[in-house]
């Protein structure tokens, strides 16, 4: 029999499909000039272009020191291995984070110990990484969940109390305000993302913002080698360089970067709104003192009050021409390099990312779009029944 939903042979909400995310970029005739100088000078990397770009996001981020990398992960690894952490030591990091928050602590031969994160606003949960300190213990980290900063106050207090830095993978944070400030200055260094997911886009890359002055020396000699500049290297580094044109969008867009974190917002709200008509459908709680980059919008999806899974949702929205991710499903203690790891009670994790379902959504998202996307669900809710003997 014919019906109106796609995965049962129906029209789709979107015939041509819609992409997950797409990169804002500044205008063309914003960057060409830069492009253009950039390129007839010959100069291609560790050039003015990128000493210009880590001037402007310290200034922006309110931090002394700001080194751009060729990633998050490779800023990860080289921030890190500053610290000089003891091989084997642990360090307690919530589960429910993307792989490379992970990756880093292993390419220091450092074992993750993983802990809870709060019901509600998918951060780690502070009370859970005091409960997780022991003799081992040589860090914490912490990372900003889609956009939602951790609580840094309480986070601080327990590193402070056991006498282990404080840091963080906040890949996802450029563009969100904490008390009215940028992220960037809390712990020992926090580590942003910049590639083409993100709010700000310099194509690949990322950025180690810290005020601690050694740290920035060691990522800076180990982006190239761990070459300070004399061809000695008192460090093994690596090749972490952000070329002169990754610095030149990245230094474009960073004048948009406000724009673009109050436009995810409005998108966000939108979604809400329209979401919450549909039981069993819940959005994570932003912190009342944050603005959230929104990188991602994420919605929990409670089967008995939905009346169909996550997965089913998925699938009959992917039918519809609407993608979405499961971020982050498997959670860290489940992906196959660290299932051996040492885990706390993860119960909250277990559920959000058995769960949770990502929306399409960017910095140029109109609230048109919104509209289709959240009609596609409510096609989805309203022919439910038809779609319990998919899995």
């Amino acid at each position: 029999m014919s019906t109106d939903l796609a995965i049962l042979g129906g029209p789709k909400v979107f015939p041509q499909g819609l992409p997950f995310t797409q990169p804002t970029l500044p205008a063309w005739e914003e960057i060409c000039p830069e492009l253009e100088g950039m390129y007839r000078s010959g100069w291609l990397t560790k050039g003015p272009c990128l000493r210009r770009f880590e001037d402007s996001v310290a200034e922006y981020l309110g931090v002394s020191q700001a080194v751009a990398v060729s990633s998050c992960t490779s800023g990860l690894i080289l921030a890190l291995q500053s610290l000089q952490l003891p091989p084997g030591g642990e360090v307690i990091v919530p589960s429910f984070s993307f792989m490379a928050t992970f990756h880093a602590l292993y390419w220091n031969n450092l074992a993750p110990v993983f802990v809870d994160v709060e019901p509600d606003t998918f951060t780690v949960d502070a009370e859970q990484v005091r409960r997780a300190i022991n003799p081992k213990t040589v860090g914490i980290m912490a990372a900003s969940t889609f956009g939602n900063p951790p609580a840094w106050e309480r986070l601080l207090e327990v590193g402070k109390s056991a006498g282990v830095p404080v840091f963080s993978d906040s890949a996802h944070g450029m563009g969100t305000l904490y008390h009215d400030h940028k992220l960037g200055g809390h712990g020992v260094f926090e580590v942003f993302s910049l590639s083409p997911t993100k709010l700000l886009v310099a194509g690949e890359g990322g950025i180690v913002a810290t005020s601690d002055s050694r740290i920035a020396d060691w990522v800076k000699a180990g982006r190239d080698y761990g070459n300070p500049g004399d061809y000695d290297c008192p460090h093994v580094g690596l090749n972490g360089r952000m070329s002169e044109f990754h610095a030149v969008l990245g230094w474009a867009a960073l004048k948009h970067l406000d724009e673009y974190a109050e436009h995810r917002n409005s998108i966000a709200q939108a979604y809400k709104e329209r979401l919450s008509a549909y039981p069993g459908l819940s959005f994570q709680k932003i912190r009342e003192e944050a603005r959230p980059s929104y990188k991602d919008f994420a919605v929990l999806v409670n089967e008995e009050e939905f009346g169909i899974n996550r997965d089913v949702l998925a699938k009959a929205l992917s039918a519809e021409g609407v993608p979405t991710r499961a971020y982050f499903s498997p959670a860290g203690h489940k992906l196959t390099p660290y299932k051996q790891c040492r885990c706390l009670d993860l119960t909250h994790t277990e559920r959000i990312s058995s769960q949770v379902i990502c929306l399409p959504i960017s910095s140029h998202m109109s609230l048109q779009t919104v509209d289709k996307v959240c009609k596609a669900v409510g096609k989805i809710y309203a022919q439910r029944d038809k779609l319990t003997a998919i899995d």
